[in-house]
């Protein structure tokens, strides 16, 4: 799987762009100062795998101040190539997706083109943000598995309305029964989506024992663990039974409080929780294992290898992770932003080099 083709309009503040993305070569490096625009590609790209930012969730953000929409175009080769298109128009506010033309659902769209991002921010997210430790497992097992997609998906919507109705039965505008149909929704779907995500714990847990040796250069044992608020629970009627237990804390706050959008991971060293022992560098040889996992796990279920996005990360490594760093992404289409063009002085591969200035792209 590659990028052929990239083609931009109206993009935050990008001027508008097309690259022919040469099959010869597989790292392209985009260099210039903070601010100018950099990571706004990596962005394009990541919408274009996963129809999300990663940087914000209000669309409208990403269309330049000067114009009333934005356009993001790749063309990605594969056994049957495909065209992936992302509009965000400002009024009427939408996001629309397209494939080779034609619109198509965020289930439909999404691992079309897979991808891992790895950015600084993730040393900070895995280390003190549950939601964002949760994404990680989802953005993975989205690329992996379209049921969980589906799944996750109705999940997320039927939290959507349960949390409405919660705060209607509060303010005395609707009753407790009506929640009957959402409960079971979200015993449901909860359940599978609990169960997969463990699954994945497993699998992850035997590739990042080795792989964080191998970063960190130590004998230390990295375990990883799914902590699950409602327990070990595998039948959906126990599930339902805790989630309606509950329901008069859910009224009081407005929110269901009960189910996956609340779990957590816990990752720990020679059994120490890393979150109040780990130094930094012991967290970056985490995020590199976790990035390394992902990478090895999308192209053994796939038989596809992700697109690696990198988005100035080489100031955050030394020698040593740089070096492994070099190593894994060959063989890799890579895109990488960085301030310096020493940094890639390391990586022994052929290289595209463009200068990133005030959101011009040159060669």
């Amino acid at each position: 799987m590659r990028i052929s083709h990239i083609k931009i309009k109206g993009f935050r503040n990008l001027k508008p762009l097309e690259l022919k993305i040469d099959k010869e070569k597989s790292v392209f490096a985009f260099i210039g100062s903070n601010g100018h625009g950099k990571t706004n590609l990596l962005e394009a790209i990541y919408l274009c795998a996963l129809s999300k930012s990663f940087r914000t969730r209000t669309n409208l953000d990403l269309i330049n101040f000067d114009d009333d929409f934005c356009t993001i175009e790749c063309s990605v080769e594969k056994e049957d190539p495909k065209i992936l298109e992302v509009i965000v128009i400002r009024e009427p506010a939408q996001k629309v997706l397209k494939v080779n033309g034609v619109k198509r659902s965020a289930s439909e769209f999404i691992g079309l083109l897979k991808a891992v991002f790895f950015s600084p921010d993730d040393l900070s997210e895995m280390a003190f943000a549950p939601r964002l430790r949760r994404r990680y497992l989802d953005v993975l097992l989205s690329q992996l598995d379209h049921e969980y997609l589906n799944i996750l998906m109705k999940y997320q919507e039927s939290i959507r309305q349960r949390n409405a109705l919660l705060k209607k039965i509060r303010e005395g505008e609707s009753k407790k029964d009506e929640l009957e149909f959402w409960d079971n929704q979200l015993a449901e779907l909860g359940l599978s989506i609990t169960q997969k995500r463990a699954d994945l714990i497993v699998q992850l847990q035997t590739l990042l024992k080795d792989l964080y040796k191998s970063i960190s250069q130590t004998d230390d044992i990295l375990t990883i663990s799914y902590q699950s608020n409602i327990g070990e629970i595998a039948d959906k009627d126990k599930l339902l039974l805790k989630i309606t237990e509950n329901i008069d804390r859910d009224i009081a706050s407005g929110t269901t409080q009960l189910g996956p959008h609340r779990d957590d991971l816990q990752f720990s060293i020679n059994s120490h929780d890393m979150v109040y022992f780990a130094s930094r560098g012991e967290w970056r040889s985490l995020v590199l294992a976790l990035k390394f996992a992902e990478i090895q796990l999308i192209e053994k279920q796939t038989g596809e290898k992700p697109v690696l996005l990198l988005d100035d990360v080489f100031s955050e490594l030394d020698e040593i992770r740089q070096k492994y760093l070099f190593e894994a992404i060959k063989g890799t289409q890579t895109f990488i932003t960085t301030t310096h063009k020493e940094f890639l002085d390391g990586l022994d591969v052929e290289k595209v080099v463009y200068e990133v200035m005030d959101g011009a792209v040159s060669s």
